[in-house]
């Protein structure tokens, strides 16, 4: 078979979340991966050999791999990487509501004729929020992917929902995310940014390419109904090399042709997840610790990406770090992998090996060149758990400790992949930082990143104990309006400063996926107007918020590019705020009415407020929206049965911008 060049970046056991203890996991019948092509040979070459190939763009093709055992025996799983799922009193902010209300510029915009999509996990689109004037779920089609078994459904409409439900009863991100997305509220405060918009929701288990099938899915949809389309993704991933160039982060720049894509920024703004330093004449090697989130540090699970600055490789050793002496004991010898070799490290066997460390799993490093950026990655995957206690305390007593070897005048970065791992400082090395914790998904060029700041600092609940079903007020430990240190940031290589703007992401109150409170019905939540709500924070909630406005601003202006919306963004966001200066507010805050203000200024429509001059009803006239399509040909007086909207008037005296019907 031919050597395709696939994306290398890292993921664990194909995505899906860890097993409880004790439960068997199912083998997957496919592995997603992305792929790029040289020639349309290999594409042929591939569908030979069984490969489903689901979507295209370009030379780079989503494709599912049958799942057959590589040259060792195991299933190949490292060219796939870790990603997981990063209204009332959100409309507050700089006046946002106003946008709806119809105060703002005139005329209210709620996203009508305008798509907006989501690719998420946990979606109920038979939730009331999501439910019409006419009973009908304004979810216009879901599309479900299950790529390891290689399975896609499409689903349209309400009877097809009744019998499908959820996709998975245990999770209700999306739902929660839809919600602030487009929700109508169902009578309650808690009503969606873009009410007015269609929904198209895909869910899959969050691989890349599912995904990025499901980016393909919505765009679909908005070119069979005519309309634009605005998409959110509220998902996140930590390794990868952060400057744009993975294969993900090309294809999403292609989709973006097709429509205005917002990305969550990621939750790990306070993390120690990074690590980036050159090397001097002075130093050339820097060394730290793997580290995972829990306190005892026993289990170790996840990946860490170590890339070099240029294409020449790290030379990279493991080290046995004793808690109880608080030093490296013992270094491994060194390794240096180039042509995608890999080095594996298994521990805890029936015979004690040269290189065995006082650890049960194991350790594989795969090294390559990455084609896209021409710089060398070495990549570590592990799943090991240390056996013996520390003297001072009831953790464990090694932990690995990783170095890495340079020339003078390269440099080095390492990020770990945040959701199970972090990094921990060696004495006399540099010191791991949460610089750069932004999402590498969100490093793309034609995608919105967006971080948060606090939105609420209490929130409605109901009392479980109470059978009136009284109504208590919890704190958030969020303050309104300010920065909120996990929202994750980072300023590139390139130097862009991510994420592009920040909203109120921490706490925002949403839709309560249904199947899941049945599921789980202790799970905090309120209950109001017959339904389930609850509050959630993240940039997963702050994504959605900037997609709901970015399609008013679509629904006023259609013919908005992704380059137009990243202009109004850096333009109007906000630098009026508490701290400016502090590198989690990325660019400034997000300006919904600032920057719907400026897609009407640069679309030639002025004196909204006061369009100004009545027409008489004899007067001819052709009427176009502003798209440039002919709505209306013929006399003032048949102007009365035109929706009701913002339009370029052409009479005998001239051409103007109107809202008609007057």
């Amino acid at each position: 078979m031919k050597r395709y060049l696939i994306s290398l970046t890292f993921l664990l056991s194909i995505l899906i979340p860890a097993l409880p203890a004790g439960a068997e996991e199912k083998e997957p019948l496919f592995v997603p991966r992305l792929v790029k092509i040289q020639s349309e040979a290999e594409l042929v070459d591939l569908e030979s050999e069984g490969v489903d190939v689901l979507r295209r763009r370009g030379d780079i093709l989503l494709c599912l791999f049958p799942n057959t055992p590589t040259r060792s025996g195991k299933t190949d799983f490292r060219k796939a990487r870790s990603i997981t799922p990063t209204l009332d009193e959100s409309v507050r902010h700089f006046d946002a509501g106003s946008i709806q209300s119809g105060t703002a510029v005139g005329i209210p915009y709620t996203g009508k004729d305008v798509v907006v999509g989501l690719c998420d996990i946990g979606i109920d689109p038979l939730h009331p929020t999501f439910i019409d004037a006419d009973g009908k779920s304004r979810i216009k089609r879901v599309v479900q992917y299950v790529e390891q078994d290689g399975i896609r459904l499409q689903l349209d409409g309400d009877d097809e929902y009744r019998r499908w439900v959820t996709d998975n009863p245990d999770k209700y991100h999306a739902t929660h995310v839809c919600g602030i997305l487009a929700g109508g509220g169902a009578g309650t405060p808690y009503v969606g940014i873009a009410p007015g918009a269609e929904i198209v929701a895909t869910v899959s288990t969050l691989t890349e390419v599912g995904l990025l099938a499901g980016v393909e899915d919505i765009i679909d949809y908005a070119k069979e109904v005519g309309k634009p389309a605005v998409i959110n993704i509220s998902v996140g991933s930590y390794t990868g090399p952060h400057d744009g160039s993975s294969l993900f982060s090309q294809y999403l720049d292609m989709c973006a042709d097709d429509a205005i894509i917002v990305m969550s920024a990621g939750n790990e703004g306070n993390q120690l997840n990074t690590l980036i330093s050159e090397f001097t004449s002075d130093r050339t090697e820097i060394s730290f610790r793997l580290g995972n989130r829990a306190w005892n540090q026993y289990r170790m699970y996840g990946a860490t990406d170590i890339w070099s600055g240029t294409s020449a490789p790290l030379s990279i050793s493991l080290g046995l770090y004793d808690t109880n002496e608080k030093k490296v004991v013992e270094w491994l010898e060194p390794f240096c992998l180039t042509g995608e070799e890999s080095r594996s490290y298994t521990w805890g066997g029936t015979e004690a090996a040269p290189d065995d460390f006082p650890f049960k799993g194991e350790l594989e490093a795969v090294g390559y060149v990455d084609p896209e950026n021409g710089r060398h990655c070495t990549s570590l995957m592990y799943e090991f758990m240390a056996d013996e206690t520390a003297s001072d305390g009831p953790w464990a007593r090694y932990v690995l400790a990783v170095k890495a070897v340079g020339e003078p005048g390269g440099d080095v970065e390492v990020y770990a992949d945040g959701t199970y791992t972090r990094l921990t400082a060696l004495s006399g090395n540099p010191v791991p930082t949460t610089e750069r914790t932004i999402s590498d998904l969100a490093c793309g060029f034609n995608v919105i990143s967006v971080g948060m700041y606090g939105n609420r600092d209490s929130v409605p609940l109901s009392n479980p104990e109470s059978t009136g079903g009284e109504v208590y007020l919890e704190p958030t430990g969020y303050e309104k309006g300010a920065t909120v240190r996990h929202s994750s940031y980072g300023t590139l290589r390139d130097s862009r400063v991510l994420p592009l703007t920040v909203a109120p992401g921490a706490t925002i109150m949403s839709a309560f996926s249904q199947p899941f409170f049945t599921a789980y019905p202790s799970h905090p939540h309120l209950s109001m107007g017959g339904t389930t709500w609850l509050d959630e924070s993240g940039t997963s909630m702050s994504s959605p918020y900037v997609a709901g406005y970015i399609a008013t601003w679509l629904e006023a202006v259609p013919t908005l590019t992704v380059h137009d919306v990243k202009r109004i963004i850096a333009e109007s966001n906000r630098l009026d705020i508490s701290e400016p200066d502090d590198p989690h507010n990325g660019n400034g805050y997000f300006d919904p009415v600032g920057g719907l203000k400026l897609a009407l200024h640069y679309a030639g429509i002025e004196s909204i407020e006061t369009p100004g001059g009545q027409l008489s009803p004899n007067d001819h006239v052709e009427v176009y929206d502003i798209a440039g399509m002919k709505r209306y040909a013929g006399a003032a007086s048949g102007l009365s049965g035109i929706e009701k909207g913002l339009y370029v008037v052409k009479t005998t005296r001239g051409v103007r911008k109107m809202i008609l019907p007057q």
